[in-house]
């Protein structure tokens, strides 16, 4: 009876051994390598830029086999427009990103706006030029990258989440330049969002530096910026963070949102 236990024992120990040896080699066979992408990363002005899995701006690849994955920095269909908008913010609620070429003929809505990532496979041929652009205009927001005569792609390391473009990052800006003003936000213990300068709540500004003295008393909310060329929202406070706390930062010409909660936007215009 002991011996049969123990043989049992036996086999109970190598078949875990076994499964764990065939799980942590196809584990790693799927971390390890991939397909090299190419990042679509829109700006919240429509416009965008291509890079590789390094993060850096595409011109010219070996052909091959790659994925291509197009971003926007938030589902561009939630995103209300200004009514008589004449600029294309969010690109009105819809994308229109093309990518064409010998053997590539993509076109992506992003499921009509309601998708903020998508991604593609797709085989580029060898010494070959190919165009993107977004219909929504073409003129402005395109891009022309190349393939080499020779070579092909390679796998290469999975970072789950690198290559995705440099946002801007938030920073207190240091210079000579002078500041045009100081404005205060305010986020309530219950969430609600406040931005006003000199007692009056924004609107409309001249471009320039800016100060923002934030004070946050919601420890799960966080105020939020989206510029007008950002390719993700800046984190101005962190959720989980209560007190005060004060950035600088220069705000360029175009519509700019703020929120603490997507379900509810504010927003203001920056001209000059």
């Amino acid at each position: 009876m002991a011996a049969r236990v123990r043989r049992l024992a036996s086999l109970i120990t190598l078949a875990t051994a076994i499964a764990v040896g065939l799980v942590s080699t196809g584990s790693a066979g799927l971390r390890t390598t991939a397909n090299p992408t190419l990042y679509v990363v829109y700006a919240m002005n429509c416009t965008f830029s291509i890079v590789d899995d390094s993060g850096k701006f595409v011109t010219s690849i070996p052909p091959g086999h790659y994925q291509v994955d197009v971003r926007t920095p938030v589902v561009f269909g939630m995103y209300p427009g200004t009514p008589g908008q004449s600029d294309f913010i969010a690109c009105r609620g819809v994308p229109q990103f093309q990518l064409q070429g010998p053997g590539v003929d993509l076109f992506t809505t992003m499921t009509a706006g309601c998708d903020s990532d998508r991604l593609f496979t797709e085989t580029f041929q060898p010494n070959a030029t190919y165009v993107a652009q977004d219909l929504n205009q073409p003129s402005v927001a395109h891009g022309t990258f190349t393939t080499l005569a020779t070579g092909a792609s390679s796998p290469v390391t999975v970072t789950y989440g690198g290559g995705k473009g440099k946002a801007e990052q938030q920073s207190a800006l240091v210079g000579s330049l002078s500041l045009k003003g100081t404005l205060h936000a305010t986020v309530t213990a219950k969430g609600a969002l406040k931005l006003v300068s000199a007692g009056k709540t924004v609107s409309k500004l001249a471009a320039g530096r800016y100060k923002f003295a934030i004070s946050d008393q919601d420890a799960k909310a966080s105020f939020n910026l989206l510029g007008p060329t950002y390719t993700a929202p800046k984190s101005l406070t962190a959720p989980g963070f209560k007190g005060t706390h004060s950035v600088t930062l220069s705000l360029t010409s175009g519509k700019w949102t703020y929120y603490a909660s997507f379900a509810t936007l504010h927003f203001f215009r920056v001209t000059g």
